[in-house]
């Protein structure tokens, strides 16, 4: 699959299929993306630039891929784990169906839908399993 930013300078290949998909509601995220992101978890080595120029970002944690021309932002990197988290958005329609939501703590508006609404992270990510309304 291929993906391109906004202005189509920068397209990236995707192989395979997402990991897992969840929408992140952290501060980081909410201050670099204007909202909570969309994240189509895969493999580090089955998502690549194939071409454009891109920048690298990090505001506190995570590394995040951009175009250089326009600034939509790419994909992430995750510390510590070899995966990277693709901008949701940028997938075709009806591909991004995440599995629940991260950080709620730090959602600055209620998150009202039938998924999990994870206070922090879910207990198999290391976080404490509790789920918010």
């Amino acid at each position: 699959m291929r993906i391109q930013c906004s202005c189509g300078a920068v397209q990236v290949e995707i192989s395979g299929a997402a990991i897992l998909q969840y929408v992140c509601h952290c501060d980081d995220c909410q201050s670099v993306h204007g909202k909570a992101y969309c994240c189509s978890l895969y493999p580090a080595q089955n998502v690549g630039v194939s071409s454009g120029e891109t920048a690298v970002f990090t505001l506190k944690t995570s590394p995040r891929t951009r175009c250089k021309q326009c600034g939509t932002f790419l994909f992430a990197e995750v510390p510590g784990q070899p995966v990277r988290g693709v901008n949701g958005d940028l997938l075709p329609h009806g591909l991004f169906e995440p599995q629940f939501h991260i950080q709620c703590r730090y959602a600055t508006a209620p998150v009202q839908d039938h998924l999990p609404h994870y206070r922090d992270l879910p207990a198999r990510f290391g976080g404490s399993d509790e789920v918010i309304e």
